[in-house]
């Protein structure tokens, strides 16, 4: 698919290789007893998938030069339409909750050891499927493998991705990990990375996209209504098997996302509501939602902070810089001995006088006696350790 962005007459083509041709051909011939095995995994809905949909180049190149990085979503207008794996989930029938997967290519493990030392490839994982053919614990291993080189997790090329290999010798287990979160994860790494690619100009004539593009596909359906579903389908859920058709040209695509309604978060149908998958999904978009809000509400509170901050650092400078501004009157100096020179001795003996008169129970010889010593005390402390006494002016700030 080509395509130009704002008059630029550069060719810009974005690829991918969410392209089942292998996997529909199996589906095709697939026996009762295959499909019953089958049937028991959470990729079951692999079953359903044929090879006659198609993915929009041209929608797919619009969506990685809106993808935004930290928001993880795509801008639409003045806003950021979140994609989330919820999405995802509704789009393929996978669990969004559960154990996490981690990725450990080159693992050796039962499912490898098939291919007996040779390249894990689509070509050889298909030959392996009709060797296998009869074994059906091995058969459904390698299904589901190739299941997640042609759908799941494509790459670029011939090769398979392993990351996720080791958990399928273990069929019984798989039901409790959290498939879509991984199948998300590496769609969103893809976009990160071919965002950054388009904005620095990198490539521009040629981007891969890895991952599941389908999602994509889906996602601009049920958020911007772009495109239309088959008229008659069996299924309501997943959804990518009721697949959308975009069949417009670039330039309407670009009107379509500045025009078309936006639906923030994905609503179930009542029929998908009879599936613990959706309601799990759901239960988790709320708290999504939840956690949305809250940020928010901390983001306000932070900027109030903020604000309160920067208005009390500018009272402060401004008290500092009245008081430097400020003249300061010079500091006087009183010494005691000054004040002893307007003290007579008769007056200190009056003033002593006056305090034994006051005093309750005296009689003439306590108030000689009191006067003698408030006489000697008086004056003796204010000769021998005179007080400094200090005038400052007080500023008015």
């Amino acid at each position: 698919m080509s395509s130009s962005k704002n008059g630029d007459e550069t060719e810009v083509r974005m690829r991918h290789s969410c392209i089942p041709v292998n996997l529909s051909s199996i589906n095709e011939k697939l026996t009762k007893t295959q499909r019953a095995h089958i049937e028991c995994t959470p990729f079951k809905w692999a079953m359903g998938i044929s090879n006659n949909f198609s993915i929009s180049g041209g929608l797919l190149w619009e969506l990685v030069s809106r993808w935004d990085v930290r928001s993880r979503g795509f801008r639409v207008r003045d806003r950021i339409v979140p994609f989330t794996p919820v999405d995802v989930s509704f789009a393929l029938g996978l669990s969004i909750v559960g154990k996490s997967l981690v990725v450990e290519e080159d693992q050796q493990c039962e499912t490898l050891d098939l291919f007996k030392g040779a390249d894990i490839t689509i070509n050889n994982s298909r030959k392996q499927l009709r060797y296998h053919k009869k074994k059906l614990v091995n058969f459904v291993r390698l299904y589901i493998l190739l299941a997640f080189a042609e759908f799941y997790f494509p790459k670029t090329g011939n090769k398979v991705f392993t990351g996720f290999v080791k958990q399928l010798d273990d069929l019984d287990s798989l039901d409790a990990h959290s498939w879509g979160i991984a199948v998300y994860n590496f769609v969103v790494s893809s976009l990160c990375e071919s965002s950054v690619v388009l904005k620095e100009g990198k490539n521009k004539a040629q981007r891969h996209l890895n991952g599941c593009a389908a999602i994509l596909q889906i996602w601009a359906f049920n958020h911007l209504y772009l495109g239309k579903a088959l008229t008659v389908s069996r299924f309501s859920f997943p959804r990518v098997l009721n697949w959308p058709v975009i069949s417009m040209q670039k330039k309407n695509i670009e009107k379509a996302f500045e025009k078309n309604m936006i639906i923030d978060r994905v609503v179930a149908t009542e029929e998908e509501l009879k599936y613990d998958i959706v309601n799990a999904a759901l239960f988790e978009q709320e708290q999504q939602f939840v956690d949305v809000i809250n940020y928010h509400r901390l983001v306000a509170e932070n900027k109030d902070f903020k604000e309160r901050i920067a208005v009390l650092e500018y009272e402060v400078r401004m008290m500092k810089e009245a008081r430097v501004n400020t003249p300061v009157e010079e500091e006087v100096v009183q010494d005691d001995r000054q004040l002893v020179n307007f003290i007579t001795e008769d007056e200190v003996g009056t003033l002593a006088g006056d305090v034994g008169h006051n005093t309750p129970f005296n009689d003439d010889v306590n108030v000689a006696e009191n006067q003698s010593k408030s006489k000697s005390n008086m004056a003796t402390r204010m000769r021998k350790k005179p007080r400094k006494r200090g005038k400052r002016t007080k500023l008015n700030l």
